[in-house]
């Protein structure tokens, strides 16, 4: 199976989930911030409008695809990849892992009502994960280092985000050299637990296929054109 997929000039990991966690447990030993980063189609269509998303994306330590379509779009069909990917699967695996090991989390959000939504799915699956602190980004008045300096008193082993791109991106971008944590793991809006079922999410998740392949094809047409130079 292939490790590494480009999309937009981006080298993204393809790894089934049994390497993605083994990936992320030796994180949780580091005593530096390693990036896991959960990469949807909006992700991908922000890339050349919004710099930080290209950054974060290249910067991560670990990165999981978080629709089929991704893979779809460069002919990655396997059973495995697609069951693994619409199941969000590695999600799943890895808050065990968090909640058998007893690692703390903190979680941030946009609003409120998004947190205590994740949250409550959270201890649904996982009642012994250790929920240390959480913020809602609507909160800080305008002040970031409020967010930064609940989360470092805390010292929580993982930052989970669940904010919306390309504000997660923008967020850590600006404050990553801040954070005391061992891991990031911004999962985006696409949250914990997929929402798919209804005609809303079914017609956004087509637009945005639609956009990224219109994306991945005019990327390509720049190449051709620059390799006719």
């Amino acid at each position: 199976m292939t490790k590494k997929i480009d999309i937009l000039g981006l080298a993204l990991d393809n790894y089934t989930v049994r390497e993605s966690i083994k990936q992320a447990e030796t994180f949780l030993e580091n005593d530096i911030l390693n990036i896991i980063e959960t990469i949807s189609m909006k992700m991908l269509i922000d890339v050349e409008e919004h710099p930080a998303v290209r950054g974060v994306i290249e910067a991560s330590d670990l990165v999981i695809i978080g629709e089929k379509e991704i893979l779809q779009s460069v002919g990655i069909d396997t059973i495995q990849r697609i069951h693994e990917t619409e199941g969000n699967d590695f999600a799943a695996e890895f808050f065990k892992r968090l909640e058998r090991n007893r690692k703390s989390v903190f979680l941030l959000g946009q609003n409120a009502e998004q947190i205590a939504r994740e949250r409550g799915d959270m201890l649904k699956e996982f009642p012994r994960l250790v929920i240390v602190g959480e913020y809602a980004l609507e909160n800080c008045a305008g002040d970031p280092e409020a967010v930064i300096n609940d989360m470092n008193v805390m010292t929580p082993d993982v930052i989970v985000s669940i904010l919306p791109s390309p504000l997660q991106e923008e967020f850590f971008w600006n404050h990553k050299d801040k954070m005391n944590a061992s891991i990031w793991y911004g999962e985006g809006e696409l949250g914990l637990w997929r929402r798919r079922n209804s005609v809303r999410g079914f017609l956004g998740r087509l637009a945005r296929r639609g956009r990224l392949k219109s994306s991945i094809e005019k990327y390509r047409q720049r190449l051709r054109e620059s390799e006719g130079k």
